[in-house]
């Protein structure tokens, strides 16, 4: 299978990258920088969990790594749901064009012209 204490020096480098996700977390700059640090967060659980399981012959903890990826996703959406300025674009309005000199492509309406 995998040689000795491969899983756990594995689950200890791969817990070493959980630092640089926090570090994202902290920093930012944006929401979306930290919503995907967050993220890393379950995804490193759950692959720790996993070598862990491997390295002491316990085919259970993999259905807790199951949950735990499951349970990952389910908060990455709950996450986007709550994220400050999300859904927050009006369908009816259509995304601002820049002008290309054309003025058959103008993206402003003329004032003189009548609206439809």
């Amino acid at each position: 299978m995998i040689p000795e204490r491969f899983a756990t020096l594995a689950a200890f480098a791969i817990l070493c990258t959980l630092l640089l996700a926090f570090i994202r977390v902290c920093r930012g700059p944006t929401a979306e920088d930290r919503l995907l640090g967050i993220q890393s967060f379950g995804t490193v659980g759950t692959a720790v969990v996993i070598l862990l399981s491997l390295e002491g012959h316990r085919p259970g903890f993999l259905d807790v790594a199951l949950i735990m990826a499951m349970l990952a996703a389910v908060t990455i959406i709950t996450f986007t749901r709550i994220l400050p300025g999300a859904g927050d674009v009006d369908p009816d309005t259509e995304p601002h064009l820049e002008s290309t000199g054309d003025p058959t492509s103008d993206a402003t309406p003329n004032p003189g012209d009548p609206s439809p």
